[in-house]
């Protein structure tokens, strides 16, 4: 407002007043009827700094990747990325978290943000249609990555894996392992792509003799796992993990049941974390390409300070199937 320009510069009203003039005049600022004056895209692009929101970053290996390949992008380009602090012990906090860390950028008038959509909440995509709200108010471009919103209502941007396929490729290759009852191991409130990856292995089953189904349970509630593996006539001979953090974990609570991995159970993950070579047995899974997915998002928010009237991409990346000794079965020795 005019009258925090005279408060901080300690200047009169006037002059307050012809210098909002000119920036108006050089495009760097427009007037909101209502509620006040705000930095044009022109000005938060020459201001050099883009935003970074990323709930998961503390919390696996692949999203420090994600976010050091982002930044290198931009430095390239003279831009820095701000990394909001958004860690906390649970998702709850880490989504509130989230929201502060948005109205900073929203005062800070950041050029654009990268943004990974909330999970493990009973309501992530309100909370995080409600950080777009406010960033999409402040006339700020945003890139979805890894996660989506489900069920559409956002015009941004989304670069991520292809899961469904990346899941139709572990469903075929179980069953060419010989596996015949096939679980999908998921956590409560689990993110949405994680739906893509569940549809992408039971298309996979489709016009074959195996069946699948879905569990949704912690990994290593033993007593929640034992329900299903319990009968040695109905338990499942192979078992997808959503990641392979939860397929390690999954890998333990087995081992307390007496079952062993691939030899009762086979078992698959999703990411290509180190957890997933060194664990015994060695796991098979799919790779995140971190610094493909870093580009292609880097790029498409740029293209989106660059003509923000281009219609929104959902841009999906291949991502290889890695086999492994976890999946050794009838079918392939």
């Amino acid at each position: 407002s005019e009258e925090a320009i005279v408060r901080h510069f300690k200047v009169s009203r006037i002059t307050a007043v012809k210098a909002m003039d000119e920036l108006r005049r050089r495009g760097l600022v427009y007037r909101k009827r209502g509620s006040g004056t705000f930095a044009t895209r022109l000005a938060r692009r020459e201001s050099g700094r883009l935003g970074l929101i990323f709930p998961s970053l503390a919390f696996g290996e692949i999203f420090p990747v994600i976010c050091q390949s982002l930044a290198q992008a931009a430095q390239r380009d003279g831009f820095s990325f701000v990394f909001g602090d958004v860690y906390a012990s649970s998702p709850a906090k880490r989504a509130k978290k989230a929201c502060e860390v948005a109205r900073m950028f929203v005062e800070q008038h950041v050029a654009g943000v990268v943004f990974q959509p909330l999970a493990f909440l009973k309501a992530p995509d309100r909370i995080t249609k409600e950080i777009l709200r406010m960033l999409d108010e402040a006339n700020i471009p945003v890139v979805l990555i890894d996660r989506y919103v489900s069920g559409g209502g956002t015009t941004h941007d989304f670069v991520g894996i292809d899961n469904l396929r990346a899941g139709r490729d572990i469903g075929a290759h179980l069953v060419s392992a010989g596996a015949k009852r096939i679980a999908f191991l998921r956590r409560p409130n689990c993110a949405s792509v994680i739906r893509d990856r569940i549809d992408g292995v039971m298309s996979a089953l489709l016009g074959t003799n195996a069946r699948g189904f879905v569990v949704t349970a912690e990994p290593g509630d033993v007593k929640a796992v034992a329900q299903h593996f319990s009968s040695t006539r109905s338990r499942p001979d192979a078992v997808v993990c959503e990641s392979d953090y939860v397929a390690a974990q999954f890998n333990a609570t087995l081992g307390r049941l007496g079952l062993s991995v691939p030899g009762d159970v086979m078992l698959a993950g999703f990411d290509d974390v180190r957890i997933a070579a060194t664990m015994t047995p060695p796991l098979t899974t799919v790779r995140q390409p971190c610094e493909d997915l870093a580009r292609v998002a880097y790029q498409a928010l740029r293209d989106r300070l660059n003509d923000a009237t281009i219609p929104a991409r959902h841009i999906l990346l291949p991502a290889p199937l890695v086999m492994r000794e976890s999946t050794r079965g009838r079918g392939n020795g």
